[in-house]
């Protein structure tokens, strides 16, 4: 019959020991990446690989992982924000406005991007770096041209994000300015402005009617006196044209045969065919 001395015991201990130790090292340094992450895997420090998605190991105690996301990701600047991160901006004309914006972007280079900023992107890069491009864009309008150009400011202000994000990796797909506040103020100087625009636009519009009127008018009267005038001219070339004769010719040919019932004391025909 087998015995197990207290020496073989020992042994079978502690080589089930070493067996369960060895058993939850790897398993413990086994490890999956979800979709839209990666892992980056350090030895001694040292970036030497990035892990993506799927069950991946590393070497116990030697290497490190540091998870990273890498999906697009909304980063938030305004009330909405946990940490109200409203931007303060100041324009050209030295007049303050509290703007709301979000960007839009995902990692595109993790490994150029942890190098930089060993994930902590975000607050190191990202956010101070948003809050400079605008600052420096709206400082270059007038708070009306704010208000009139929001458009073209908030193009300008994705393309020059878009350009400094990509140096570190990151593709920009998306720059908002989803809100703006002004003071009451002026917010209500610029309605007065604009009411008082709009009254002088309409008294141009009414004088350039009267204008167009009174240049009317004119062009009547000249086209009256016009025609006056030719009238005028057709009397005098008919008049000249009436020569003795031709009145008596007129005369003869009006009579219907039919002499006078009462004559003159002198007793002259009415026409007289005498030349």
């Amino acid at each position: 019959m087998f015995r197990i001395n207290e020496r073989n015991l020992i042994g079978i201990v502690f080589t089930g020991f070493i067996a369960i130790f060895i058993i939850g090292l790897v398993l413990s340094n086994c490890y999956s990446v979800n979709t839209g992450e990666v892992a980056v895997i350090s030895t001694f420090g040292k970036i030497t690989r990035i892990d993506t998605e799927g069950l991946n190991f590393k070497i116990p105690f030697v290497q490190s992982k540091d998870y990273m996301e890498t999906r697009e990701k909304t980063y938030i600047f305004g009330k909405t924000d946990e940490q109200d991160t409203t931007l303060v901006v100041s324009t050209k004309d030295m007049q303050s406005i509290l703007i709301d914006l979000t960007v839009q972007a995902n990692i595109t280079d993790p490994e150029k991007l942890y190098r930089a900023f060993h994930n902590k992107h975000e607050y190191r890069f990202v956010r101070p770096r948003v809050k400079e491009v605008v600052q420096a864009t709206i400082a270059r309008y007038t708070i009306e041209e704010f208000v009139s150009k929001r458009a073209e400011i908030s193009r300008i202000i994705n393309e020059d994000i878009a350009d400094d994000l990509a140096e570190y990796g990151m593709n920009v797909s998306n720059v908002s300015i989803v809100n703006h506040d002004f003071s009451d103020e002026y917010e209500k100087a610029i309605e007065m402005k604009k009411v008082a625009e709009q009254a002088v636009e309409r008294a141009k519009a009414e004088q350039e009617k009267l204008k167009v009127e009174a240049e009317n008018r004119v062009k009547l009267a000249e086209y009256a006196l016009k025609e006056k005038e030719l009238q005028a001219k057709a009397n005098e070339i008919e008049s000249n044209s009436l020569s003795p004769q031709l009145l008596k010719k007129m005369a003869i040919e009006k009579w219907n045969g039919v002499l006078p019932k009462v004559q003159s004391s002198n007793n002259n025909n009415l026409i007289s065919i005498d030349d």
